[in-house]
């Protein structure tokens, strides 16, 4: 965690250290999001008019860079979008701190749509009575009604919660926004120009489980999978990588986590997966 202790936006100084700097809790940054008791506190280091380090993004976000952002940087945030940007990391942490489990958010009606991946954990959505195999649903040109998948941008209620593994203690580690809109004009989604939005142009579902089988599957190869191509070309997806302490210093949306490795999440702090949270690290949905 780094926060900058001069308000001056061209002598911003940033520090390792923020401990001495502010009283989280009486400052409103902290405080019993979930109820149980215990000091939630996952965004501290925020102090108003500095710059945290969700609010200075570099690089490009890891893979599936859509060409939108061509000739594009990311970089700092003014004062004044970096409180909002906070606010609404919080609100989104706020929301979801009721469902820290895989078990929890299933009980609640959360369905797991895609398995644990490389770089992201599973992808769990609310999609209460609506069914792919419905004579209504058109792979390609699907619609989620009854979801909250749509051209709707919601900063505190993420379409997906991603957790590092499939078993019913699998924590949360993230979160994921799926928004409609037109294949050349991403979301305008979160405050600031750092949020770069990638698409997948299609998953090979297994219709009725609605599980994903695969990326980018020839027919043949999707339907040897028992599944069929849905054509999502016009889904956006951002993540954001808000949870302790699966924080990704060096880009909060970059596409994937280092330490949700292939074979399972790391937990041990001393692997050398965290000492570089970038999250460039690639991926393939099997």
């Amino acid at each position: 965690m780094s926060g900058c202790i001069s308000e001056d936006e061209t002598e911003r100084r940033f520090i390792d250290d923020e401990s001495d700097l502010i009283d989280y809790e009486d400052a409103g940054i902290c405080g019993d999001l979930d109820g149980d008791g215990e000091l939630d506190c996952p965004l501290s280091g925020y102090i108003p008019d500095t710059m945290p380090w969700w609010c200075n993004s570099t690089g490009i976000g890891g893979h599936h860079v859509d060409p939108a952002y061509e000739q594009m940087t990311k970089g700092e945030l003014s004062s004044e979008d970096c409180e909002t940007l906070t606010a609404e990391f919080q609100a989104a942490l706020e929301w979801t701190s009721q469902w820290g489990t895989l078990g929890e958010a299933e009980s609640a009606g959360y369905h797991m749509m895609v398995g644990y991946t490389e770089g992201m954990g599973t992808h769990h959505a609310m999609l209460g009575d609506f069914e792919m195999d419905s004579e209504y649903f058109d792979p390609s040109e699907p619609e989620f009604p009854g979801t909250d998948i749509d051209s709707v941008f919601d900063y505190s209620k993420p379409e997906f919660l991603m957790f590092a593994g499939e078993e019913d203690d699998s924590e949360l580690v993230g979160f994921a926004w799926l928004v409609k809109a037109p294949v050349d004009e991403p979301p305008e989604g979160f405050t600031g120009d750092n949020d770069w939005w990638h698409r997948h142009e299609s998953l090979c579902f297994q219709i009725q489980e609605m599980l994903v089988q695969g990326e980018d599957l020839t027919e043949s190869q999707c339907s040897d999978r028992n599944g069929e191509n849905v054509i999502l070309e016009e889904y956006w997806m951002a993540h954001a990588w808000i949870v302790r302490p699966w924080l990704t210093n060096g880009d909060v949306f970059t596409n994937h986590h280092p330490c949700l490795k292939e074979g399972g999440a790391v937990y041990d702090v001393e692997d050398e997966c965290w000492e570089d949270t970038s999250g460039h690290v690639g991926h393939h949905i099997e």
